[in-house]
């Protein structure tokens, strides 16, 4: 019987566990081969660490800086007979790879918006009798609950004006005319309050609190500006609102952390191919244009190559008083970018795949999930439960040392 993707609305509901072992894999050798000195032996903690930009930051600490790691996520765990998301199985391979490599990966699978997350870590911290030196927060969930108040949605809208553009099914590599009413201000309350700064400062007040951040103890948080071509959905919408309550968080949170000779940084990354990122209306289209006119001008980078370059030449040898990282700067291209306006003014449904690649965008999309891997059989179905260090892939890319 095969296992295929199960995809809605550039969502994929699916994982298969060997493709999603290998995606992993991957990162760990392109990061063995990237190291940079100075946090050897030193440990970070990372909020959203199972798939896109924080598992990537999670492999960058612990096989190109030597950091011990903690990570938290809320994913679908497998059994026996179910099949456990992509960050489950993400995590898996992580936490193997990290063992082989001597290096301590202790995760929690929960809500990090809850105290019980928090507490754990805590308690994880003081028995180990480590602290924290770099907190990662690249939390991104649609949902928070906070006990005693009330569950929190956010929503993707334009404010004080509705949106009329065009959007890309990655799966089935077809554009769609869509129209988004703008949001109401219950609507962008709730996408501050959930994708804003406030969880982010209570973590670090509560780890501040138990006395488990080490001096000089560094935080950063992931945002996105972006060109004009994204503005109308994100900068100007309910995405940008949140946004702008993360940095003013940062602004807060660093002048609260000088006093122990910490710092808070907010990370302006480029747009990337990330679980996220696939859902906001317009984005995948534009991130298609995007790779595809920095593959030609030899200016593109992976997920894991962005956050290398943001940690090892801003977080941990830049200047701390500077609050905003960027690594945006390929996106910004001006030549990059008058060349996907033109893509995208002339671009329908009969000159897609003319004009753009979509093939390759729906193929990193895929990849996310275990799937569109050649060496697959996706024919088959797999064991739910079948382990990471049952498969070798050293053969495919050339086994390298972990760690």
């Amino acid at each position: 019987m095969s296992y295929q993707p199960r995809i809605k609305n550039n969502i994929c509901t699916n994982a298969h566990p060997v493709g999603c072992y290998y995606s992993v894999y991957q990162q760990v050798q392109n990061a063995c081969d990237n190291k940079f000195q100075g946090m050897q032996g030193k440990t970070a903690l990372v909020i959203g660490a199972s798939s896109g930009i924080g598992l990537a930051s999670r492999i960058a600490l612990t096989f190109s800086a030597g950091m011990d790691t903690l990570g938290v996520y809320c994913d679908r765990a497998a059994q026996a007979h179910k099949y456990g998301s992509a960050g489950w199985y993400n995590n898996q391979a992580f936490e193997y790879y990290a063992r082989r490599a001597d290096k301590m990966a202790l995760s929690c699978n929960q809500d990090a918006f809850q105290r019980n997350a928090k507490d754990w870590v805590v308690q994880k911290l003081q028995q180990s009798e480590k602290q924290i030196d770099v907190l990662v927060y690249s939390l991104a969930a649609p949902k928070r609950n906070i006990k005693g108040v009330g569950e929190y949605t956010s929503a993707i809208k334009p404010i004080n004006a509705s949106f009329s553009g065009k959007t890309l099914d990655v799966y089935k590599g077809e554009m769609r005319e869509i129209e988004i009413p703008s949001a109401s201000h219950d609507e962008i309350d709730a996408t501050v309050k959930v994708m804003g700064g406030e969880d982010w400062q209570e973590w670090v007040n509560t780890l501040k609190k138990a006395g488990v951040l080490a001096p000089n103890f560094k935080t950063i948080a992931y945002s996105y500006l972006g060109p004009d071509q994204t503005q109308e959905i994100y900068g100007q919408g309910t995405l940008g609102r949140a946004k702008a309550h993360l940095h003013e968080t940062a602004i807060a949170l660093d002048q609260n952390l000088k006093k122990m000779g910490g710092s808070a940084h907010i990370g302006l990354l480029q747009a990337l191919v990330t679980p996220s990122s696939s859902v906001i209306p317009s984005l995948p289209l534009y991130i298609a244009a995007l790779n595809q006119e920095q593959k030609r001008a030899n200016k593109y980078e992976t997920t894991l190559q962005q956050v290398t370059r943001l940690l090892s030449q801003h977080v941990f040898k830049g200047s701390q008083t500077q609050l905003r990282l960027r690594v945006d700067d390929l996106e910004r291209d001006s030549t990059i970018q008058a060349n996907i306006s033109a893509l995208l003014n002339q671009v329908n449904n009969d000159n897609l795949h003319d004009l753009v690649d979509v093939d390759s965008l729906k193929q990193q999309f895929l990849q996310q999930f275990g799937f569109a891997y050649d060496f697959i059989d996706y024919g088959q179905k797999p064991d739910p439960l079948t382990p990471p260090a049952i498969h070798d892939f050293s053969q495919l890319v050339g086994m390298k040392k972990a760690g």
